[in-house]
Formats: C-alpha cells, structure tokens, sequence
C-alpha cells in the first residue's frame, strides 16, 4: 500500500485545521476512510472539514453509527467500530454516495464498499518517540481520478505549513 502524502499534526488545533483545509477541497460522492487508533484525531478532523463547511456541531457517530450534517455538499459521518464485518454493508452508504454526500466513515478501510470509485484513504497513527502523545502522522493516498487532483490540492495548500 502506497502512502504518497505523509504529513505531522503537532495539536488538536492543527488537526482541526488541517481537516478545514480537507474541507476546502472535498466534492459530492467522495468517501474519506479514517483509519487508526482510538483517540487519534479521526473525529477532530471530521469536525475541521465541518466547520470548513459550516456547521459547528460535530460529534463521534460510536453509537448512532451515523450523523448527518446539512452542509454543502452534506456530510455522513460514520462510524464502523460497533459493527461486525457482515454488517458493514447494510447501512446504506451507497445511498449517501448517490446523493452527493461526502462520507467520512472512521474505522473504515478501501474496499469496504466496492461501488465506491471516488476516495481517500487517511491512516492516523502516533509517533513512537512523540511527546505526551499529541503529535500523529497523517498518512493520505486516493484513489479515482477527482479524488487524486482533490487530495494534490490539498497538498499543495497544506505543503506551505511545514507538516
């Protein structure tokens, strides 16, 4: 698996910011998996891409397994930790990705959902030698023709940060 885009979050700030700069390059039907540990930020970064938006009032989706959120493009944030493998596919993204939502699916990973041609797929993970463990390296790769020139705009807008 190929990461071409490595980047490192130094704060829950820098996390939120760096979603909001997602969130100025994002387009309807996109899927962004969020992989990685618990607490590692998936959510503060859906929360960036939010409020990049427009909407203020993002919260993790662990027991409701989805939140939507009226934006433009709308947003279904979900999440796929509580659920079994054999679950995954009756929770209707597919319907979401019709209808021109951005997805953001934590715990998720390519392949989950075959009808999906258009995304990104984000690994957050902690540094080994970091520091009260508040830095993550952010790992970003695409797939699909418009996923891949959305995900080198965001690069490009990010690269001036130093992350």
């Amino acid at each position: 698996m190929d990461f071409p885009y490595s980047y490192f979050i130094s704060s829950p700030k820098m996390m939120i910011n760096f979603g909001r700069a997602i969130g100025a390059v994002i387009f309807p039907g996109l899927v962004i998996y969020l992989d990685g540990e618990l607490g590692t930020g998936k959510t503060m970064m859906v929360r960036g891409i939010a409020l990049a938006l427009g909407w203020p009032d993002v919260r993790s989706p662990s027991f409701t397994l989805i939140n939507e959120y009226p934006t433009d493009p709308p947003i279904a944030h979900v999440d796929l930790y509580r659920l079994k493998e054999s679950e995954i596919e009756s929770i209707g993204i597919e319907e979401y990705v019709d209808n021109g939502f951005l997805v953001a699916i934590e715990w998720g990973k390519p392949g989950y959902f075959p009808f999906v041609n258009e995304w990104w797929h984000v690994v957050i993970s902690y540094e080994d030698d970091m520091v009260k463990r508040e830095c993550r390296k952010v790992l970003i790769r695409a797939s699909g023709e418009t996923a891949i020139e959305a995900l080198k705009r965001f690069n490009k807008r990010v690269s001036s940060w130093g992350v």
